[in-house]
């Protein structure tokens, strides 16, 4: 076997089954032994060398014996050469067989996950991470099927998932409240889901020990439509905000607790998560995560981005204008005419107005359309530590939720285990682990909500370098259009995932390669070189040379008995050939006649070539001493008495 990555090298072309691998090998050499054959009988044919011609088929000892017989002369290089030659093209096979490059392919053919769901590792993985590059690009779009999918199934398992997957239809309802901001409503309970309100809220301890919250207050958009902010505040307000972990989807469940504002979080697990710290603070990083929730039979599937980016700069190091623009603009839209928007320069205004007065600024929208709810937020905030700036970060995040799927379920969630309080379980992958009991708001009824569960969860890493305070490094721009280019499909692939452990496999179409044996374009073309070779010499043979070349000794011996002509041929009715006692020994007979050579000739005559003469074998008893004259089978040669005349 060797390696390349050629593709006229590299193994391709399918294959049933090795044995066919190993038949068409099998004839590549026989034809190409065939070929030598063919070509050395053309040469002797040419040399007249029709002993030479004879020693062809005989055993490596005969060769032997006839080479050191003949010593240097035409006919013994000739045999020689044919029997190296003869000898290397039977080991043409082996050769074929070394040009493996593995020998083998993976064929893909596509089946429902259902039929794999026995190789399912028991307990998934639920989280994967992609690292992102300039230079591994172009390698992701092949691979990411692969990576998306990595530990779900048990190894040997060979399959990788599609993007075919039936999402079925996502249905909502109209709002139950408002002035509440961009939600997905989902019930006429209330039960709806939005990403994080709290984003504008934050409290500091004053000297004599009150809570003290900021002011910014969020302004409603049209009527249960969406909401802003637009707010300049102190630096003493920053470090809740920093703390809290971005893209977090909000669940109300009803108007009730809603009202109570006893409304839940998914949060990301701390053990298992990286999210629950990377999402705090700074950095440049994409999260993707479908998740579920259940409220008695009624079961709504999510699929989530949250984006960030961040530039950060030290004390009396200012953002410099331009690159504060440019993040601004590459961040709101790939297209160069949308990067025009006139909000732009208002919030460059306002963020370097907030820098220059020593102030951190928050912006924000968060609105809802149809089925899904977007909230994008830009902070400039500067943390304090004993009144001095510690750093300056710009931080721009956008967090994107739609329902893709709702159903009824057959039987409704039971609880996972006792809790005095409104509570909800738990489930990562599919998995139910605990209850958000530990999290619920004192003083409120019993009251199981129902199941949440974050199916799948994918973190991409390498957007850029969010401690820079320069634009292109903190955001690198081909990275980025690369993931945003390719959103779609990683949602796609990600739901495939959580719907395999979540939902229903039988709705998701993963791709099994089998492995076959295959040849190469590399192998394919020598074998029918072989072909043509075998070809070539067959026809040259027949059109150059008479019958006798190409014809055994037997046929030799049988042509004058077998046709008029005296070309050897195909004999179609074979005579007997048999081995006859005679007083010498056992010889050939054929047809009970014993193969002669007769040299004929007598007196000063020099005898004409020795013939080879058929006679009957007398029909009586044989003394085991005599030699019959019928049976006088050994050449006879007499000697000229004279010289011919020339």
């Amino acid at each position: 076997m060797i390696t390349s990555s050629s593709s006229f090298v590299h193994s391709q072309l399918a294959i049933y089954h090795n044995a066919i691998k190993s038949l068409i090998f099998s004839a590549a050499q026989i034809l190409l032994a065939m070929a030598v054959y063919y070509f050395f009988s053309l040469i002797a044919a040419k040399a007249k060398a029709f002993t030479g011609y004879l020693m062809f088929m005989e055993d490596i000892i005969q060769k032997s014996h006839f080479i050191i017989s003949k010593g240097f002369s035409g006919s013994s290089i000739l045999v020689l050469c044919f029997a190296i030659l003869y000898s290397a093209s039977s080991l043409y096979g082996t050769l074929l067989w070394g040009f493996d490059a593995p020998g083998y392919v993976m064929q893909a053919q596509n089946v429902s996950a259902s039929t794999l769901e026995s190789s399912l590792m028991e307990t998934p993985a639920y989280i994967v991470n992609l690292d992102m590059n300039r230079n591994n690009l172009a390698n992701l779009d092949q691979e990411m099927p692969h990576m998306i999918g990595a530990n779900l199934y048990k190894a040997g398992s060979n399959y990788t998932l599609t993007q075919d997957i039936d999402r079925g239809n996502a249905e909502i309802v109209t709002p139950s409240r408002t002035q509440v901001g961009g939600r997905i409503w989902l019930d006429r309970e209330g039960l709806s889901v939005s990403p994080d309100t709290a984003v504008t809220v934050s409290y500091i301890t004053d000297q004599n020990g009150t809570m003290v919250a900021m002011d910014c207050p969020v302004q409603e958009v049209g009527v249960g439509v969406g909401e802003f902010w637009n707010c300049t505040v102190n630096n003493t307000f920053v470090d809740p905000l920093l703390r809290g972990i971005i893209g977090q989807p909000e669940i109300h469940w009803d108007d009730i607790s809603d009202e109570a504002f006893d409304s839940r979080y998914l949060k990301p697990n701390r053990q298992r998560n990286i999210w629950a710290s990377f999402g705090q603070g700074g950095g440049t990083a994409m999260m993707k995560q479908m998740f579920t929730i259940t409220k008695g039979t009624r079961r709504h599937t999510f699929i989530e981005t949250t984006f960030r980016t961040t530039m950060l700069t030290v004390p009396d190091v200012p953002f410099s204008s331009y690159e504060l623009t440019d993040l601004l603009k590459r961040t709101w839209s790939t297209n160069v005419t949308e990067q025009q928007a006139p909000i732009l320069t208002r919030l460059s205004n306002s963020i370097l107005n907030a820098q220059n007065i020593n102030k951190s600024f928050l912006f924000g929208t968060n609105d809802a359309h149809n089925e899904t709810t977007t909230q994008v937020t830009w902070e400039y905030l500067t943390p304090e530590v004993g009144g001095e700036a510690v750093y300056s970060l710009l931080r721009i995040t956008e967090t994107n939720i739609t329902v893709v799927r709702s159903e009824n379920i057959l039987a409704a969630p039971i609880s996972f285990a006792p809790c005095n309080a409104a509570y909800a379980n738990i489930a990562y992958g599919g998995v139910v682990t605990e209850t958000d009991c530990a999290l619920a708001k004192q003083g409120r009824p019993t009251q199981f909500f129902g199941q949440v569960d974050t199916s799948a969860v994918l973190i991409l890493n390498g957007l850029g370098d969010g401690r820079s305070n320069l634009s292109a490094v903190a955001l690198d721009e081909m990275i980025y259009e690369w993931a945003s280019t390719n959103s779609e499909r990683m949602n796609d692939l990600l739901l495939a995932r959580g719907y395999i452990v979540s939902i229903d496999p039988s709705l998701v179409t993963v791709e099994r390669s089998v492995l076959k044996p295959a040849i190469s374009y590399l192998q394919l073309l020598l074998c029918l070189l072989a072909l043509v070779l075998f070809g070539i010499a067959w026809l040259s043979l027949k059109l150059l040379t008479t019958s006798h070349w190409s014809s055994s000794l037997l046929l030799n011996i049988l042509a004058p008995m077998n046709n008029r002509s005296g070309a050897p041929g195909y004999v179609y009715s074979v005579p007997d050939i048999l081995l006859q006692e005679t007083g010498a020994g056992k010889h050939v007979a054929v047809n009970n006649s014993l193969i002669r050579f007769d040299a004929g000739g007598s007196g000063g005559q020099l005898p004409p070539p020795p013939m080879m003469n058929y006679e009957q074998v007398p029909h009586q008893p044989k003394d085991a001493m005599t030699v019959h004259e019928g049976e006088a089978f050994l050449p006879q040669y007499m000697q000229p008495t004279s010289l011919p005349k020339p």
